[in-house]
């Protein structure tokens, strides 16, 4: 991810999983998404999803995530923008 113009910005090497992975599926690219599937087995990307951080998720994030998953993601996994 060394020449990606996607999310380096806010993800670094000491980024936790979870956190990588959730701002993919709100912000990432093409390339991000092949570099998730490479770097992270199934289950930690579903762990990412089913167990989602609090205020970290778009909405078109989380309806893409409950989409893929099938599950749902609470309204405390969305960011709040009124706080």
């Amino acid at each position: 991810m060394a020449d990606s113009h996607g999310i380096r910005w806010v993800a670094g090497q000491n980024t936790p999983n979870k956190v990588y992975i959730t701002r993919v599926f709100n912000f990432g690219t093409w390339e991000e998404w092949q570099e998730i599937k490479r770097k992270y087995s199934p289950n930690e990307i579903e762990e990412a999803v089913r167990f989602p951080l609090r205020g970290c998720w778009t909405r078109r994030g989380r309806a893409l995530a409950e989409t893929l998953y099938d599950c749902t993601i609470p309204d405390e996994g969305l960011i709040a923008y009124n706080v």
